[in-house]
């Protein structure tokens, strides 16, 4: 048996550091084999696309230092890029923004060589980027809304994903067991631009923890979130 742990969208100076305290105290205890990040390691808000001029004029400094941190606190196995993650990426392929270009392939080539340095795999953002083990598929996301869970299990079946920020789950009826897990975030769930969307209010910091079977593929999962200041984690499992 191999344990795991999922977690995703830190959003850089973002982050909940409450949650990304929990995260490494419960990495401490549960020592997984597998430390998968599932993307939007760095929020990246001037590179968005129709942001403000507020926005665009803010300094991406400490945004950026705070995720190539996380990458050394935590040290991922493995690591999908999320969408805004690639906004760097597009920006270092943008043949027309001249020195924008020059910085973000620095910044490109700094992020890699952080995740090189600490043996860390890691997929593009793209629909088919997954990171499987046993029956069980990880990606960053590409629904959301209150249908995201089910679009997930639809596409991908078993999976663990994020982008949404929330909590959530479908279960694809059915002879296979087809369950697709929000895992919540590790980010802030109230920013700015959320401010005045009541949906936001579905947001909560988790994380997920697991166990699986190298040999059958079967895998099982416990939800890490906070609830009223309060985290309750396994630290141990135990097969009956």
């Amino acid at each position: 048996m191999k344990r795991f742990i999922f977690a995703t969208d830190l959003h850089g100076d973002q982050q909940d550091k409450a949650a990304v305290k929990a995260l490494l105290k419960a990495t401490e205890s549960f020592k997984p084999h597998l430390r998968i990040f599932g993307g939007d390691l760095f929020d990246l808000r001037p590179l968005r696309r129709g942001c403000s001029q507020e926005e665009r004029s803010e300094s991406m400094m400490t945004d950026w230092r705070k995720g190539l941190e996380f990458i050394s606190l935590w040290k991922p196995t493995h690591l999908l890029l999320g969408n805004h993650d690639q906004r760097l990426y597009d920006l270092a392929e943008n043949d027309s923004k001249g020195i924008e270009q020059d910085y973000a392939f620095k910044g490109v080539q700094e992020l890699e060589d952080r995740l090189d340095k600490h043996k860390t795999e890691w997929l593009p953002y793209h629909k088919r980027s997954v990171f499987q083990f046993g029956h069980m598929k990880c990606l960053h996301g590409y629904y959301h809304g209150m249908s995201a869970a089910r679009s997930h299990a639809l596409t991908y079946g078993a999976c663990l994903f994020g982008h949404t920020h929330t909590i959530d789950e479908y279960a694809i009826p059915g002879l296979e067991r087809r369950v697709a897990r929000g895992a919540g975030c590790l980010c802030k769930t109230d920013m700015h631009y959320n401010s005045r969307t009541p949906s936001s209010m579905r947001h909560a910091n988790g994380f997920i923890l697991g166990t699986y079977n190298e040999k059958t593929g079967d895998y099982w999962t416990f939800q890490a979130e906070e609830i009223n200041n309060t985290w309750v984690i396994p630290e141990k499992l135990k097969t009956l």
